[in-house]
């Protein structure tokens, strides 16, 4: 059963779109891993494939990158397959053309994408948006002296595909908490996609097994979409330099 987006998605330019995207996507990726037997190869090509279908839809000020998250208390995250930053707010550290250390207060959102979830892969997941959780994002001090902290990035697990033939929701829930879960999307092609409201204290979603037209990759971008161009014009404000840690080493300089 759908909630949220009724029983079918008008097939609209966009959608065709975005659906032709991820269909491309989905069949040169599981031309290119077959007889290969390198699961980490295997993972590439499949973040790969995911990245080449959300980047087309990124507004201007946002990118896809992956590494590990930092706040500036200098806590990392777990490596993150992948990852949407803001290109304005706080430069990331970069390796190489993608592979960096990125600033918590400049990601939107962070993947972990998997071949064909199970339950081992479910549970390395969870690890490490538990890692994602325990960061702090926007420190402000408060007139009492105490800090408070902003939102943290939303956390997607993506899959191409299930080892189960069961409701792919019951079996996140048996791993994940209900009302507090350590992700908040739930994508896996051929079987629905979830999300969970916070407003609300509560999970939405749709099973798609008995469509089986990856219409739900077309829900979870229509999402991801309407979220970007929302922040394009709200991003709150904040101070880089907390990176760098410079009010920790100068010092006032007294007249004389």
């Amino acid at each position: 059963k759908c909630y949220v987006f009724g029983d079918s998605m008008q097939e609209t330019r966009y959608y065709r779109h975005i659906l032709n995207k991820i269909t491309a996507a989905k069949q040169a990726a599981d031309a290119m891993v077959v007889d290969i037997e390198h699961p980490g190869l295997e993972g590439d090509l499949r973040e790969l494939a995911l990245k080449n279908c959300i980047e087309p839809f990124l507004t201007h000020s946002f990118n896809v990158g992956t590494g590990k998250v930092i706040d500036t208390y200098q806590c990392l995250s777990d490596q993150i397959d992948a990852l949407i930053y803001h290109t304005k707010l706080v430069p990331p550290i970069f390796f190489s053309k993608e592979l960096g250390i990125y600033p918590v207060e400049s990601v939107r959102y962070v993947f972990e994408v998997k071949s064909r979830l199970n339950a081992t892969q479910l549970k390395d997941s969870l690890k490490k948006f538990e890692s994602i959780r325990k960061l702090q994002s926007f420190p402000r001090k408060q007139e009492n002296g105490s800090i408070e902290h902003g939102k943290l990035p939303a956390t997607v697990l993506f899959a191409f595909g299930s080892d189960i033939s069961g409701s792919e929701i019951e079996r996140y829930l048996k791993y994940d908490s209900y009302d507090n879960p350590a992700c908040i999307a739930l994508v896996v092609l051929g079987k629905g996609y979830w999300f969970y409201y916070d407003d609300h204290k509560k999970w939405y979603g749709c099973d798609t097994s008995n469509i089986g037209d990856l219409s739900e990759f077309v829900m979870f971008m229509t999402g991801f979409m309407n979220t970007l161009s929302a922040e394009e014009s709200t991003m709150r404000g904040f101070c880089p330099g907390g990176y760098v840690g410079l009010d920790k080493i100068a010092q006032p300089v007294e007249k004389t």
